[in-house]
C-alpha cells in the first residue's frame, strides 16, 4: 500500500529549500526593517505623515506581493532582487562610510545584507 502513495508524491527539488528559505527570510527581513525603520524615523510633519506612512504600506505591501513568486522557485525574480538588494548594501555602506547616512542605516544594513545573501543562495547556489 506504501508503494501505491510513493508514486503520486513528487519529491521536492533539493533547490526548492532554499527558495523557501529566502521567501520566508525576505517576508521576515522586510518587515523586521520596517520595524526598525518606524523606531527610527525622526518626527515628520503632520502633512508628510501621510505620505511617510502610504511608502512604508506600499512596501510591505510590495513584500506580501513578492514573497510568493520567490517561494515558488522563481529564479530570475530572485536574481533581480538580489542583484537589487546587493547594490542597496554596498551603498548603504558606502554613505556610512562618507559619513552622510540617515541614522537609522546602521540598524538596517543587516537587514539588507542577511536579505541579499539569502536571495542569492537561491539564486546562485551560493554556500
Amino acid at each position: 500500500m506504501a508503494e501505491d502513495f510513493s508514486g503520486e508524491i513528487e519529491p521536492v527539488r533539493p533547490d526548492l529549500k532554499k527558495y523557501r528559505l529566502a521567501g520566508y527570510g525576505f517576508l521576515a527581513l522586510n518587515v523586521l526593517y520596517i520595524l526598525i525603520a518606524l523606531w527610527k524615523l525622526p518626527p515628520v510633519d503632520p502633512a508628510m505623515k501621510k505620505t511617510v506612512y502610504t511608502g512604508l504600506l506600499a512596501f510591505v505591501a510590495f513584500a506580501l506581493i513578492l514573497t510568493p513568486f520567490i517561494l515558488r522557485g522563481k529564479k530570475l525574480l530572485v536574481q533581480v532582487l538580489a542583484v537589487i538588494y546587493g547594490m542597496r548594501s554596498v551603498l548603504s555602506i558606502y554613505s556610512l562610510i562618507g559619513g552622510e547616512a540617515f541614522p537609522a542605516v546602521p540598524f538596517l544594513l543587516p537587514c539588507v545584507v542577511v536579505t541579499c545573501y539569502l536571495l542569492g543562495r537561491a539564486a546562485w547556489d551560493w554556500p
